[in-house]
């Protein structure tokens, strides 16, 4: 509800604006009266009129520069009325006067009455007692000297009367005029306050939601730090043991806890993905990618669990094989079609999975791409469809299977990234159809020479002519275990340190070819023994020692930070075997080249 100070600023602001077209006319009064009437008359009127006008310009701005005071408003009223009535009483007194006196000018007088009549009438008014007063005084007079002329009939007094009701009624509708725009003026500032006030509260709230947003992201890190950090030595050490020979029971029970620390690892992931993109960093890495190809290569990899659960699985592309190379992120187009593979091969109990991909030219000289995986499962109610890809939302089906109920929310947020959409549906041949498409560049693949056969999952056993010297840091007992046991089959000679300081101060006693950093460490964390080391380097000139991090943090922030700082990269914990193994090799093969 509009402020009553509003009311009265209106008010004051337009009586203020009616000063300049009053005076004026107050001033041409007096000319015409000094040249028709004589200087005293005109003085007079001129005194009067202009010292009433500067008492209602005191008011005015009195109401303006303290609208908010107490009794304002109803001060403000009593003052603009007694001024006005004072106004309109001085013009009708003052052309009584000079019609009894000098009654040869009366044509004149007459003008002038009419003329204060609608003048007055007319002006802003800020009640019906304002109005009131502004009218009845000139009213009066134009009646008392229309009745005492000789020849005034009753036709003269009505046609008089007339004009003076014709002058109010017009001069009534410019009042209900002016006080409905003052309402709007007071209807707009109140909007306006309001306006200012909700934008003030969407920044405060902007500002609040960007506080909670950075203490989420700095929740996520310690989490995923925390987290990582044993899971890395379990997952490690069940990998170390899967190495070895074990009784076929004792290999079952280790599997089960291998998959239990995926499933941890892989709900960890997709907790801190899903994250990043609801806060809108969404990164895409952009390449030539043959998408038929990474179907073949996806069921190459899934056919043996396939073949392990009795189930058949069947891949049809529809589209020329030039229409799947296109620009896009792989990653993420791998993302989704596992997870929805996954998702198949949980809730099949038998039967077929197919999946279907399609590559169809678009209007706009780009591709179309869509993707379908079948299964028959349960499948999902129609009223269901949507809600399943809402984080954490799953049906009876999916908890049944272990779901995280984050994996389809992923895949909806990747397909939005790449401009893309997904759904589900029912499956002709019985089950859920689930589905997503998008639209990419076309592509050319370069030739890329093959990389070698060996399987990453099989460690490089082999050991080199001459042992790497490794140098790892890392302050937790249990991860230094597992870091000498994890690089004990590749032949390395390891060297273990506690902090960065010991780090730095290996390095400057011993040349290595390989460096390992922690980076939350006491007494000198990764990232300031990083600093020192290629600070030493470039001070005496020595080759540059490749050094990544071994860490749990691994937000973009956090690689960036690392990558400043002068590491080569970056190995996530929990430890992957196959990205060690081929950092290892990347070192051998450059020591060997500079051998």
């Amino acid at each position: 509800m509009a402020d009553s100070t509003d009311y009265l600023r209106a008010y004051a602001d337009r009586y203020r604006d009616m000063f300049p077209v009053r005076l004026a006319t107050i001033a041409a009064i007096v000319l015409v009266a000094l040249w028709v009437i004589g200087w005293g008359w005109a003085a007079n009127f001129a005194i009067i009129q202009f010292g009433l006008y500067a008492l209602l310009w005191r008011v005015v701005q009195t109401a303006r520069a303290r609208p908010e005071a107490p009794g304002a408003e109803r001060r403000f009223t009593l003052y603009t009325e007694a001024v006005t009535l004072a106004l309109a009483s001085h013009n009708a007194l003052f052309i009584l006067a000079v019609w009894r006196a000098e009654p040869q000018y009366l044509d004149y007088l007459r003008l002038l009455l009419a003329g204060n009549l609608m003048v007055g009438a007319l002006q802003v008014h800020i009640s019906r007692r304002s109005f009131a007063a502004a009218v009845i005084p000139p009213s009066i007079a134009a009646l008392i000297i229309a009745s005492n002329q000789p020849v005034a009939g009753p036709a003269l007094k009505f046609a008089v009367g007339l004009f003076v009701l014709g002058v109010i009624g017009a001069a009534w509708r410019q009042w209900r005029s002016d006080r409905e725009t003052v309402e709007l003026m007071v209807a707009l500032t109140e909007r306006s306050r309001q306006l200012q006030s909700a934008l003030a509260q969407a920044e405060t709230d902007h500002a609040a939601a960007e506080r909670a947003n950075k203490a989420k992201s700095r929740f996520l890190a310690m989490i995923s730090h925390e987290v990582r950090t044993p899971l890395n030595v379990i997952l490690g050490l069940t990998e170390v043991l899967r190495g070895r020979r074990r009784p076929k029971a004792e290999a079952a029970v280790i599997d089960d806890m291998a998959d239990a620390g995926g499933m941890l690892l892989r709900l960890l992931n997709g907790a801190l993905d899903l994250s990043k993109i609801e806060s809108g960093q969404v990164d895409l890495h952009l390449a030539p990618v043959d998408l038929a190809e990474r179907l073949d290569a996806i069921a190459r990899v899934w056919r043996s669990r396939v073949n392990e659960l009795g189930l058949t699985l069947e891949i049809e592309r529809q589209g020329a094989a030039e229409d799947f190379i296109v620009l896009t992120d792989e990653a993420r187009v791998e993302q989704i079609l596992i997870n929805y593979l996954s998702n198949a091969l949980k809730l099949t109990p038998a039967g077929t999975i197919r999946i279907l991909a399609r590559a169809l030219p678009a209007a706009d000289g780009r591709v179309s791409l869509a993707f379908e995986v079948h299964d028959q499962g349960p499948g999902v109610p129609e009223d269901q469809r949507e809600r399943v890809f809402q984080p954490f939302e799953q049906l009876a089906a999916g908890r049944a299977a272990g779901g995280s109920g984050l994996g389809l929310a992923l895949c909806r947020a990747s397909a939005q990234a790449l401009g893309g959409e997904v759904g589900a549906d029912a499956s002709p041949s019985g089950g859920a159809l689930f589905w997503f498409g998008f639209t990419a560049e076309r592509a050319t693949l370069l030739a890329v020479p093959k990389a070698s056969s060996q399987t990453q999952d099989q460690p490089q056993t082999q050991t080199p002519r001459e042992p790497l010297r490794v140098l790892a840091a890392e302050d937790h007992p249990a991860n230094r275990k597992l870091l000498a046991l994890l690089l004990q089959p590749f032949g390395v000679d390891l060297v273990l340190v506690e902090n960065g300081q010991e780090a730095v101060a290996a390095v400057r006693r011993t040349r290595f070819d390989l460096i390992l950093m922690d980076v939350m460490m006491p007494v000198m964390d990764g990232v300031e023994a990083v600093n020192l080391i290629r600070a030493d380097e470039a001070a005496s000139g020595l080759p540059r020692t490749p050094v990544h991090m071994l860490t749990a943090n691994v937000f973009d922030e956090d690689v960036a930070r690392y990558r400043e700082a002068g590491a080569d990269g970056v190995l996530r914990k929990p430890i992957e075997i196959a990205a060690l193994q081929a950092v290892l090799q990347d070192t051998a093969a450059a020591a060997h080249a500079h051998a």
